[in-house]
């Protein structure tokens, strides 16, 4: 594996985030905390997918915003990817204490007709924000009701327009800082951005009306100067993770030995003839999880199912270039380590030679569709005894003992 000094306070940023988050788990709610990590852009292409292998609720989403930045015009909004449950009126983002501004987008794709290009888009569907520090928390709530941006009358609950079990963006900006929105965004004619909330009166919670809701969407956001950004830990309640099902979106693993549930059920189904496993030539991927997992080990590395499932899967282990940190890139390649078998079990178990400051991406598939489909999956990673070798001339013999007596006493590590 290749090492760039310069990206590995990014692979530690995101781990020891992740690790900090972890410390500030809501009681009330019971779920994991996800760190923004790397940065969460401000627009769907770059959002942050809040993603786990199981179906667990989300805790809290944290991160922070800045006016201004090393490189470039600041960091002023993050969005990220969540998905709603069956429960809509559960649904509720608690938006941090300075002057913030919470806005919520439909998922959406259009592909061009010129260029045949795929884009990942966002519809406006309400907004909700906080004049001062003084007022309350901006809260995106499904029971609550919504008023209509444009006519400012009562529409009755958010969670009428939502949809059960479906992907939404949830973005934190300043509260100056709206969305501006495009009828065609396939068109790079700036005259097309609308702000679908400018009529929005007072601090409620505002509903896009309903052509901007199906028409409309977000390609840029206001970015006025001034505005509030900063630290936050939003707490969320009725809110689920997108699968971590793809190359682009991994779970990031913390610790060794640690360990993380999986559910095959949750994770989207892998197009037929898409993706294979070289030690498992016999069988068809159907679905699949990604981890990025960096040990912090010089010893050998495991990644096991073995005896915490019975399902049929299979692990596979890429290096990840430090200078590039693709993880598709790395899919790509010829794995480090691949296993679909344990002993007579359907659980698998894979070993390898980990180095110091490496990062690794797993791949876990499933290769059939019956039985138990969730588990278990471990990382650990055992650095190697001391070398009882002392003189380093391959053997160990009375030179070495002679070595061991004469540095008897003396401090040592």
């Amino acid at each position: 594996m290749s090492q760039c000094a310069s990206n590995l306070p990014k692979i530690f940023g995101m781990l020891s985030g992740l690790l900090l988050s972890v410390a500030i788990i809501p009681v009330a709610t019971g779920g994991p905390d996800f760190g923004e990590e790397s940065d969460a852009g401000g627009l769907p292409p770059t959002a942050k997918t809040i993603s786990t292998s199981s179906s667990r609720p989300v805790g809290r989403v944290s991160g922070s915003t800045a006016l201004s930045a090393l490189t470039g015009d600041g960091d002023r909004v993050d969005m990220f990817l969540i998905r709603t449950g069956s429960d809509l009126s559960q649904f509720k983002f608690i938006g941090p204490s300075w002057g913030a501004r919470l806005t919520l987008f439909k998922k959406d794709s259009k592909t061009c007709p010129t260029t045949g290009t795929t884009l990942v888009l966002g519809r406006p569907i309400c907004t909700v924000s906080k004049a001062s520090v003084g007022q309350a928390f901006p809260v995106l709530s499904g029971a609550a009701s919504v008023t209509s941006s444009s006519t400012g009358g009562s529409l009755g609950a958010l969670s009428l327009y939502l949809e059960p079990n479906s992907d939404y963006y949830v973005a934190v900006s300043g509260v100056t800082n709206r969305p501006l929105c495009d009828r065609d965004p396939c068109s790079s004619d700036p005259s097309d951005d609308f702000d679908v909330f400018s009529s929005a009166t007072g601090f409620g919670q505002y509903l896009a009306d309903a052509n901007y809701r199906t028409e409309f969407r977000i390609g840029r956001w206001l970015d006025p100067d001034g505005e509030a950004t900063g630290a936050y830990a939003m707490d969320t309640f009725g809110t689920f993770t997108a699968p971590a099902s793809t190359c682009r979106e991994v779970e990031v693993v913390v610790g060794n030995p640690t360990e993380e549930s999986f559910d095959f059920t949750f994770a989207p189904n892998v197009p037929t003839g898409t993706a294979n496993v070289p030690c498992a030539p016999g069988y068809t991927v159907t679905r699949q999880f990604f981890f990025l997992w960096s040990p912090q080990c010089s010893g050998e590395a495991e990644v096991t199912t073995c005896g915490l499932t019975v399902a049929d899967s299979a692990i596979e282990v890429f290096d990840v270039d430090a200078c590039s940190l693709d993880t598709c890139a790395a899919a790509q390649t010829v794995a480090v380590a691949c296993n679909d078998q344990c002993g007579s079990s359907n659980s698998s178990r894979v070993t390898f030679a980990a180095s110091p400051g490496s990062t690794y991406l797993v791949r876990l598939t499933r290769l059939v569709t019956t039985g138990l489909q969730s588990g278990t999956i471990r990382f650990s990673c055992f650095e190697p005894p001391p070398s009882a070798d002392l003189n380093g001339d391959g053997t160990v013999d009375g030179a070495d003992m002679a070595i061991l007596l004469a540095r008897w006493g003396t401090a040592g590590n």
